[in-house]
């Protein structure tokens, strides 16, 4: 429990234990004698129920979450502290009211599990109606000689000594009832253990609310599971029928299938896309006149520096507090921070848009040589020495290729991903050698050209080789990828081109990507 949760309690349970005399409230009602308050000098009460045991019996209830266990603890905790040998608790269900759980001293708690209430066979249904409609509190000393049960079936029955019946109210809403019952001894529920009672039906009205929630959120994610697990089971077997079917289709039908399947997805991201590049380029084109203005700012702060060298007390005090040198620094890193992320955000943005929209670039015929070269030029800061990595080598071996009937912007876009992965794969390699990309390109036959990019980088494994190529699949860290890079790549030469993307890698040994494209 909460330290600010238990020094509120003790401080509660305090005032209520250093009263010697102790009265009800107008909502309490008391039958047969005057109940007598017990003085905390030195009486048993005192002495079993003193501020730890409260304390202890408030954090348990607090503490526990799950619907049946608070029942058990509910039960077992009143028991111990109210003096009873029998206690029930009723809730509503429906229209109805029913025995959730039931508890006698001595032995462990049943929860009942929603139990009608029998006609009276284990609670006193008048006396039970009666707290329900007046949400009154009532105590009897002694049912047997009280007048308004005189004719209820389980009073004749069982004929109890003193009985408790208490609502449990959550703001100002009925979410249960408490009854407790003495078999042996006339007025138990002194007006001391109805004090701290009221303190514990508190508690209890929080944790039940609490709890019920809990076991509907359970119930929810259960039957959610349940439904996932069969809608899965589902898919696979339709996915089963569907490759078996797919084998006996031509390699034509089988690529309809899949340009389909692209389809799909990229409305998927198509929206996605739309509803970030508003948010991004308004955010975007603010860097930057809020850096011309922060540059400004500090172009100002640096003038007064050198006209006004001895500020008054106040500015210098200020200035200490703030920080204003380190201020002045951080605060342009943080400009160039937000550039840097900003161009991140539109980098996958614009890696959407080029996944969902693949037809809005214009066929014509192009120099493949000069779109692997604007690609290199792009990537120029990548491939230079810096902290991470020594400078990658760059060794282009072209062929004579005649020019290319083909889309230019969306073939430069597989470029644009192949080499970045070459790059990331060149970093994370062995510092020992010398970081290599090795770019062919050749003409075979007149009919189609190949375009092979090779790094010797950390290679991958079978099981990554034979995904790469799926959307959203991705080996890097949280942030670092889409995951839509070479499943976009794929797509351009396979499904716009009528050609072949293919890759040979094993660790260790770098990866080679080989495109061919028809002439």
């Amino acid at each position: 429990m909460p330290l600010v949760a238990r020094t509120f309690y003790l401080r509660l349970l305090v005032a209520i234990l250093q009263k010697q005399q102790l009265s009800f409230t107008p909502t309490e009602t008391i039958s047969s004698h005057t109940l007598q308050s017990s003085t905390f000098g030195n009486t048993s009460f005192s002495e079993a129920l003193d501020l730890a045991s409260i304390l202890k019996a408030v954090q348990s209830l607090s503490s526990e979450i799950e619907l049946e266990k608070l029942l058990s603890t509910v039960l077992q905790v009143i028991l111990e502290i109210a003096g009873a040998d029998k206690c029930a608790l009723l809730m509503p269900k429906g229209s109805c009211w029913v025995i959730e759980a039931l508890s006698q001293l001595g032995q462990p708690a049943i929860i009942l599990r929603s139990l009608p209430d029998d006609n009276g066979q284990t609670v006193p249904v008048a006396l039970i109606n009666r707290v329900k409609n007046t949400l009154t509190l009532t105590v009897i000393e002694n049912a047997v000689v009280e007048p308004t049960l005189a004719a209820d079936p389980y009073i004749l029955r069982h004929s109890p000594k003193s009985i408790l019946c208490a609502p449990i109210l959550n703001q100002g809403k009925l979410i249960g009832i408490l009854y407790l019952e003495n078999n042996l001894t006339v007025g138990v529920f002194t007006s001391d253990r109805l004090q701290v009672l009221k303190l514990l039906t508190t508690q209890v009205a929080i944790s039940l609310e609490n709890a019920q929630l809990y076991h509907k959120l359970d119930n929810y994610s259960h039957t959610l599971e349940q439904k996932v697990e069969e809608r899965t089971q589902e898919i696979t077997e339709k996915a089963t029928q569907l490759e078996l079917t797919l084998e006996k289709l031509y390699s034509a039908q089988a690529q309809l299938i899949q340009s389909e399947k692209m389809s799909g997805l990229g409305q998927l991201v198509a929206g996605i896309a739309h509803e970030i590049n508003n948010p991004i380029n308004f955010i975007s084109g603010n860097l930057e006149p809020a850096s011309e203005y922060v540059a400004s700012l500090i172009e100002l702060n640096n003038l007064y520096k050198q006209l006004y060298p001895q500020p008054l007390p106040e500015i210098a005090e200020k200035i200490a507090e703030i920080e204003l040198e380190f201020l002045v620094e951080d605060l342009q890193k943080l400009l160039s921070s937000m550039r840097v992320g900003a161009k991140r955000i539109c980098q996958i943005v614009l890696s959407l848009r080029n996944f969902s929209r693949l037809d809005e670039s214009e066929i014509k015929p192009v120099d493949i040589h000069s779109g692997i070269d604007s690609t290199l030029l792009i990537l120029q800061h990548r491939l230079q020495n810096n902290s991470k990595h020594p400078e990658i080598a760059v060794i282009q071996k072209y062929g004579q290729l005649p020019l290319v009937n083909c889309y230019a912007s969306a073939l430069n876009q597989v470029f644009m991903n192949i080499i970045n992965n070459a790059i990331d794969a060149l970093e994370e390699s062995d510092k020992s050698r010398q970081p290599t990309i090795i770019i062919q390109t050749e003409s075979k036959e007149q009919k189609k050209v190949i375009i092979r990019i090779a790094d010797n980088g950390v290679g991958m494994s079978e099981s990554v080789k034979n995904n790469i190529f799926n959307p959203f699949f991705t080996t890097k860290s949280v942030g670092s990828g889409t995951g839509l890079g070479l499943s976009t790549s794929y797509s351009i030469v396979v499904e716009k081109h009528g050609g072949q993307l293919s890759c040979i890698s094993a660790p260790g040994e770098g990866t080679e990507f080989i495109i061919e494209i028809p002439v």
